[in-house]
């Protein structure tokens, strides 16, 4: 990061700066081989009290960025808090909850919903949706996947999810579309999955 963007960067540099700008005026003040003119003084003084006023401009600016770096570095830390926050509440969720993409594509999955398919989080990432589904289901799945995401979302969308290493199972899944806080964001899906029958009471594969 340069000193264009790095809020200490441009502390430092405005530091520079003073300290620059503070030798100039020494430099200027304090020729002592300069022969003295008339008027040179009455010169000199105006001099020193624009460059005194220009210090104390760029030194108030100085202090100002100071303080709002300091704000910066707060609210950064607070949000990160925030958001930590979120994904342990997120990860640690009883319910199954699942991030994929528009395309049903998972990004991400708590520990219930890695309990529920059979698979770690590796095994997970960037898996479609559509490998849970049967073959001769997938097409209706995509289409309704497609649907949902042109009106935001769905309720109880009931599915058959089929799991690599146990038997099927019956669940119900509310899907909502989150929308990009930022324009160059892509949309994302939000799912909730509840089982419809027990564990014990899974469908054979």
């Amino acid at each position: 990061m340069d000193n264009r963007t790095d809020p200490d960067g441009l502390i430092t540099t405005f530091a520079r700066q003073r300290q620059a700008l503070l030798k100039h005026t020494g430099d200027l003040l304090c020729r002592e081989n300069a022969p003295v003119r008339q008027g040179d003084g009455e010169h000199e003084a105006k001099l020193s009290a624009v460059l005194v006023s220009s210090l104390e401009a760029l030194k108030v600016a100085e202090e100002e960025l100071l303080e709002r770096t300091e704000a910066l570095a707060h609210l950064r830390d607070e949000l990160e808090q925030r958001v930590q926050g979120a994904q342990q509440l997120f990860e640690l969720a009883p319910a199954c909850l699942l991030v994929t993409d528009i395309y049903g594509v998972i990004l991400d999955a708590n520990r219930a919903c890695r309990h529920l398919l059979k698979r770690d989080f590796a095994a997970l990432e960037r898996q479609p949706m559509a490998t849970f589904i049967s073959a001769d289901g997938r097409r209706n799945f995509r289409d309704e996947l497609n649907r949902l995401v042109l009106t935001d979302g769905v309720n109880d969308w009931q599915l058959l999810l089929r799991r690599p290493t146990a038997g099927a199972i019956r669940v119900s899944a509310t899907v909502r579309v989150v929308k990009p806080t930022a324009v160059s964001s892509p949309q994302r899906l939000f799912w909730s999955i509840r089982v419809l029958e027990p564990d014990a009471a899974s469908l054979d594969a």
